[in-house]
């Protein structure tokens, strides 16, 4: 049965929390599609003039991490 989760993006300034999220058969299908969607954020994710650098992270439908992916620019 699958189930949702849901990616943010944050750095140690703000967060963009993801209220959508997307459904999953296992954790490691989410993760396989968390890192689908660094591939295409990557190019346009910068560390910006502060220097953060951007995580995405994976949280289940309770709102558990279980999964963090840096974002390189």
């Amino acid at each position: 049965m699958p189930e949702r989760f849901y990616f943010d993006v944050e750095n140690d300034r703000e967060r963009i929390r993801d209220a959508v999220g997307v459904e999953a058969e296992s954790l490691e299908e989410a993760l396989a599609e968390a890192r689908s969607v660094i591939d295409e954020m990557a190019g346009s994710v910068g560390t910006g003039e502060t220097g953060a650098s951007w995580t995405l992270v994976v949280r289940d439908a309770a709102g558990s991490v279980v999964g963090r992916l840096p974002i390189r620019p």
